[in-house]
């Protein structure tokens, strides 16, 4: 009697990074990443001193245009009235309208505000959360916002929720480049095999996997590196050494692939800087 062993099933590789997904009115997949807490925090301190500086600056000015003018009190009121609605509605408004979702602070900080399906906002939304700004953020000294911010999964505050919109992070640091190294026990087969270029979902697949094997099920890691094997096999000639680990199979055919190409543009980058050289060269007339 044969006892049937219980297949493992793939598991999905990770993704390379935590990111939210927007999908655009088109249908269109955005890989976007949110802006933290922290970083709207302190981007609305920013923002807040510029909107104060609005604020002060103003008041000042129509208190010294009501001594010079001997105007009464109620030029001084309408004056400061104009003044708050300038600072705490007419700056982010503005701001985000020629930036482009950007204020002071998120110019300093790398961050925009934009549509749930990535657009641009439009009007009325920066006026609701600017308008809401003044009661989430200045009303209750900024207790709304905060609560509703660590709260939602994108820390986003009254005023987004309302108008339908995310702040996003758009300067990032680089991330390193993902290099794959050639197996030394397989460099001389890699250096004379025929190497062809890796369909992209495949190569995509093969980078996805080798860095991150050590954190994925034994089972799986296993079945993921023989089905990718299979994959690339009919790109390469000859096959590799009899008793080829899987994955140092990978990295060697990425890793050549990766050289071979590189080679390929070094060449073709100075073939040009040549061809330019000698254009660039008068013609010596007799």
């Amino acid at each position: 009697m044969t006892t049937t062993q219980p297949t493992t099933a793939a598991a999905p590789v990770p993704a390379a990074n935590d990111r939210e997904s927007l999908i655009t009115g088109e249908a269109v997949l955005l890989d976007l990443r949110t802006a933290s807490f922290a970083v709207r925090m302190v981007s609305a301190a920013i923002d807040g001193v510029a909107q104060l500086g609005i604020l002060v600056g103003g008041t000042v000015g129509v208190v010294w245009a009501m001594s010079a003018l001997n105007l009464d009190d109620g030029f001084l009121a309408a004056g400061v009235l104009l003044m708050s609605v300038s600072a705490y509605v007419g700056y982010p408004v503005l701001c985000e309208m020629l930036l482009q979702g950007r204020s002071l602070g998120r110019l300093v900080m790398g961050t925009r505000v934009v549509r749930e399906d990535g657009g641009p906002v439009h009007v009325r939304q920066s006026v609701l959360r600017a308008v809401m700004a003044m009661l989430e953020i200045w009303a209750t000294a900024g207790a709304l916002a905060l609560t509703s911010s660590v709260l939602d999964r994108k820390s986003r505050r009254i005023g987004d929720l309302l108008a339908g919109t995310v702040v996003i992070q758009e300067r990032m640091a680089a991330p390193e480049p993902n290099r794959v190294e050639l197996p030394e026990q397989l460099r001389s087969w890699a250096e004379g095999a025929d190497v062809g270029r890796l369909p992209v979902t495949l190569a995509q697949d093969i980078r996805s996997l080798l860095p991150r094997a050590d954190r994925i099920h034994p089972a799986s890691r296993k079945q993921l590196s023989r089905d990718l094997l299979q994959r690339t096999l009919p790109h390469v000639a000859p096959a590799p050494p009899p008793g080829t680990d899987p994955e140092a199979f990978l990295a060697a055919v990425v890793s050549e692939r990766s050289r071979r190409d590189e080679l390929r543009l070094r060449k073709a980058v100075a073939a040009q800087r040549e061809l330019a050289a000698e254009v660039r060269v008068p013609s010596i007339t007799a």
